[in-house]
Parts: C-alpha cells; structure tokens; sequence
C-alpha cells in the first residue's frame, strides 16, 4: 500500500498504516512524509552514545530510553520519531507512541538540520509533556538544550565544549560532551572573534 493521496490521516491511522510500511515515514499536517534512509556513522555513533548515557539514570527513575523507531504524536495529525526518546509514562508494550515523552533528542545530518530547527522543534515546544529538547551536531561539537520552565517558557543553553556537561534533572542524568563524541573526530565550532578598531 502507498502513500494515500487526497486524503490526510490522523496520527492513530498513520501509527497503523506505517506498520505496513517498508519505508520510513513521519506524519506532517496529516501528510506521510518519507524519511531519509542511510544517516552517516558520525550521526549513528552520536545517537548510540546519547542513549548510553541516558539511559541507566533515566532506568532508574522508572523512564525508557529508546531510538528512533519510538513515535512521538504531535497533535491529532502529526508523528515525528525523534533520534532518540525518553518516556517516562507509565509502561505499555503494545502502545505505538511514546506515552510521556520527557525527553527528545534529535542529531543533526546534513539534509535535516533546516527541520530540525524550525518545523520539529515547533511541534516538540507544542507537546505538553515534552520537557527537554536537545539537538546534537556529530560533525561539530555543539550541542543545543531546550528547557520547559515551570510556567511553560523555554529557555536555551548552548554546548561546545567538550569539557562540558548537560545536566538533565528532569530524568536524574548528566550527559558529558566528551561522552557524546567519543570514538568521534567532531570539528571544534568556529568561534566569532570580535574585533577592535583602531
């Protein structure tokens, strides 16, 4: 079955029609959106050691860290899959999207990062229980964290050192950025230099 034509879906029709589905899909507005295939092993090694690092405290605190095959519904007509996801609703393995995603992490490719920045980020801001969005450059070290405040307004802190740490209360853990590029080569981010006249 393809993608349906002339007809927008909800996120609980997408949630069954992608198990179909030999391709990967998001649901935009309604709309199945085919995803990139084949992200790069920087992209892949990042991923997999954000989920090393989250995972054992946010175990602790009764939460699941999972990767990108974890939907997370935004809205009546919308599913994304972040790169990786902490759920921290109560357990339910026949659930087809996270139940309370706390935590959403999304590692930049080069075709994503446009996305990532605008459309995702503005879903993600809108969910209720989303309360850290953290977006991660593999090429480059520099990572970006979101923070839901109590009353509801985000805050932003930039990363690019790899001396640095993210400390993530909202599920008990710290994720260094010595952790997040390990076995990586990451570019340091160019730094603006300001510049005195004579």
């Amino acid at each position: 079955m393809g993608i349906p034509e002339h007809e927008r879906l909800s996120a609980e029709a997408f949630l069954v029609w992608v198990e179909k589905q030999s391709e990967r899909f998001e649901l935009v507005e309604g709309v199945p959106i085919r995803m990139m295939a084949g992200a790069r092993q920087s992209h892949n090694v990042a991923t997999s050691n954000i989920l090393v690092a989250l995972a054992p405290s946010a175990k602790a605190m009764g939460c699941r860290t999972t990767s990108s095959d974890t939907a997370v519904k935004t809205g009546t007509s919308g599913v994304r899959y972040p790169d990786i996801v902490v759920d921290c609703g109560p357990p339910d393995p026949s659930a087809k999207a996270a139940t309370r995603p706390t935590v959403v992490v999304e590692v930049s490719s080069p075709g994503t990062l446009a996305v990532d920045l605008t459309d995702k980020m503005d879903e993600y801001r809108a969910h209720d229980d989303i309360r850290v969005i953290m977006l991660v450059e593999p090429d480059v070290v520099f990572v970006k964290v979101y923070r839901r405040e109590t009353h509801g307004r985000w805050t932003v802190e930039r990363y690019d050192g790899l001396d640095q740490t993210v400390v993530l209360p909202e599920v008990n853990a710290t994720v260094s950025l010595r952790d997040i590029y390990d076995t990586l080569e990451p570019k340091s981010r160019p730094r603006l230099n300001v510049v005195a006249d004579d």
